[in-house]
């Protein structure tokens, strides 16, 4: 137990001391968010948490990396795209200059086989599904989902901090339960990061000061390390758990990735087109503060990965399982996408009366 305090306390500690370290030289970097179009907060937030991680990661990871294969191409793969997102964060990059640099440690992981996801467990009531010739391809635009799903999550305080967080809780916490102890140095590392980052992103009067974003650096390192690791648990020769109980630890930003693409799409729109539909953006538009939607998530994040590991570790099976998810993705779609509908009607009813009270207040004063 002391050995594992150690792992996640290491990290959580330089990573906070990153965030200080930053925090003053993030305006000469030209690291900071300001107000306008979609963003909607309040005052210039500096946007060093994925460099700060980044650096907890390193130094949390330096004790205990050896044991886990293929860390170098993970390290350095990490590395590459922190790099870019910064350079996103300080340029705001389109995404055709983003796409060739973020693709290439991924196809250089599938191609590589340092990383490969070579079957999807058995989500159909029968044997493993084998990928074959696919793995590579598959592995490949599995990391760039996670990485997408991550960004797009990332939008409200604490949001993506959270859901990262759980994820990382249920992967190590089923390493520990199936003896696969290689890969716990990396995960506590990860928690800890994560946690150092959330003292400072965690929607609350205390943090108001300090506040800081990850920004796009942080959202890419955590969607790529936590796809690395999924599929590494999920796999043999480890199978700490299966595929489809990956798809109950990450449904919340698997739901609002796929629902916000649906939604566009049935609007005319292309898939990838940027707007304020995502989950938190619903939340927010239905009066709840920011700490309640990171409540929120972190609550339903815990229910999906809890109700997905417990009943793998039940065995139940894994048709069943990914039936059971693949309904909740319907409801979840459906009731969302009912809800932004309703909303949308309000807001322009709430519009038209404010319209009609400043015309009817202007005649008045005319009087």
């Amino acid at each position: 137990m002391s050995g594992i305090t150690i792992q996640i306390g290491l990290p959580l500690l330089v990573t906070i001391l990153f965030m200080f370290a930053l925090r003053p030289v993030a305006r000469g970097l030209g690291l900071i968010d300001k107000p306008g179009g979609r963003k909607t907060h309040i005052g210039e937030i500096p946007v060093i948490g994925g460099l700060a991680m980044t650096g907890g990661l390193i130094v949390g990871t330096l004790s205990g990396y050896q044991a886990v294969q293929g860390f170098p191409f993970f390290f350095a793969s990490v590395l590459v795209l922190v790099l870019i997102g910064a350079f996103d964060d300080r340029y705001d990059l389109p995404a055709s200059v983003r796409f060739l640099p973020t693709i290439c440690p991924c196809l250089f992981l599938g191609a590589g086989r340092v990383v490969a996801a070579h079957d999807l467990g058995a989500p159909f009531f029968g044997d493993t599904l084998q990928l074959g010739w696919f793995s590579v391809i598959f592995t490949v635009l599995i990391v760039l989902t996670a990485i997408n799903a991550f960004n797009m999550f990332d939008g409200s305080d604490g949001v993506a901090g959270v859901q990262a967080l759980i994820a990382a809780t249920f992967l190590g916490f089923a390493c520990v339960m199936r003896g696969t102890m290689q890969y716990v140095p990396l995960v506590a590392a990860l928690i800890g990061c994560i946690l150092g980052f959330l003292v400072f992103n965690w929607p609350s009067k205390r943090t108001r000061n300090v506040r800081a974003f990850m920004g796009d650096a942080g959202s890419t390192m955590l969607g790529f390390s936590l796809a690395w690791l999924s599929i590494e648990v999920s796999q043999e020769p480890v199978r700490a758990i299966t595929p489809v109980v990956i798809l109950w630890i990450f449904a919340l930003p698997i739901y609002d990735l796929f629902s916000s693409m649906l939604r566009r799409v049935s609007q005319g729109k292309s898939p990838f087109h940027a707007d304020s539909e995502h989950l938190h953006h619903i939340l927010r538009r239905f009066g709840h503060s920011s700490r309640r939607v990171a409540q929120i998530v972190l609550l339903a994040a815990t229910l999906f990965a809890s109700l997905g590991v417990a009943g793998h570790l039940s065995g139940v099976d894994d048709g069943w399982l990914f039936l059971v998810w693949m309904a909740l993705g319907v409801a979840y779609h459906i009731v969302f996408g009912r809800g932004l509908v309703i909303r949308r009607r309000q807001e322009s009813r709430e519009e038209d009366e404010a319209a009609t009270t400043g015309k009817y207040w202007a005649i008045w004063k005319q009087r």
